[in-house]
């Protein structure tokens, strides 16, 4: 397991690069490590960017799945299963693309948020 706290986005990339590496270690795929790292930049920037707090990150390889959790001092208030944004929306695109990559395989459990991707 990997985790990290990040506090400033110029932060995220040198913390998601260590992720990264202990997933390609467990052999995961270009596709997959691609989607994994998508799905983690989405959620720290969202805490980043619109809680304005600290995002804390940890991911896993569990049973043939990567978890990705990302909490925040605040509870979230988004709904597990965003509908598709307007075109100009400036919000809600980011877990509408998070809810499609995870196949819905997403949760909330107060002020955190996990994605489990298949391997």
């Amino acid at each position: 397991m990997i985790s990290f706290k990040v506090e400033k986005l110029s932060e995220m990339n040198d913390f998601l690069k260590e992720f990264m590496d202990y997933l390609h270690a467990q052999d995961v795929s270009d596709d997959v490590l691609f989607d994994s790292r998508l799905v983690s930049c989405e959620l720290i920037s969202n805490v980043l960017k619109h809680c304005h707090e600290t995002a804390y990150f940890k991911g896993a390889v569990e049973g043939g799945e990567i978890v990705i959790g990302v909490s925040s001092k605040s509870q979230f208030c988004c709904s597990s299963r965003p509908s598709l944004p307007d075109v100009l929306s400036e919000c809600g695109r980011g877990l509408y693309i998070v809810n499609e990559i995870s196949g819905g395989n997403v949760s909330f459990e107060g002020n955190k948020i996990v994605v489990r991707l298949k391997v």
